[in-house]
């Protein structure tokens, strides 16, 4: 009886190393999985970070150069107002004038609205960086 309860036990403690090996084998799988996971989740938080980083610059580029654009327009205006001024006296020299400018305003208003567009497409991609971020 004490022959067949010891071999019982040694049945069981084999089994249960068995059981725990294997358990720690899976414990190691999930680590390694865990540590690829945080790795990946890292590296996708860098890129985010570098994209928000590149749009931001864009934007402000963008921002600088409509203002610039805004200021030349607004000389542009006043330069046209100052040759309707003088439309009186020389008619058809102002009339050129004029075409030009009003040519270079509505160059300058082009400017302006594809600047424009690129701003907002450039806050919304940065809005969707952002949620992507969240």
């Amino acid at each position: 009886e004490f022959g067949t309860h010891k071999a019982a036990s040694l049945q069981t403690q084999e089994e249960l190393t068995q059981a725990r090996d294997e358990l720690q084998g899976k414990v190691e799988t999930l680590k390694a999985n865990l540590t690829a996971e945080e790795e990946a989740s890292a590296a996708s938080r860098k890129e985010l970070n570098e994209r928000q980083e590149a749009s931001l610059a864009k934007e402000q580029q963008l921002a600088e150069q409509l203002k610039e654009i805004e200021a030349k327009l607004s000389e542009a205006t006043t330069m046209k107002d100052e040759v309707n001024s003088e439309l009186g006296t020389h008619k058809a020299a102002s009339l050129e004038k004029q075409e030009e400018l009003t040519k270079v305003c509505d160059d300058l208003q082009v400017k302006i609205k594809t600047l424009e567009a690129s701003q907002t497409a450039e806050e919304e991609a940065s809005a969707a960086s952002q949620k992507e971020l969240s």
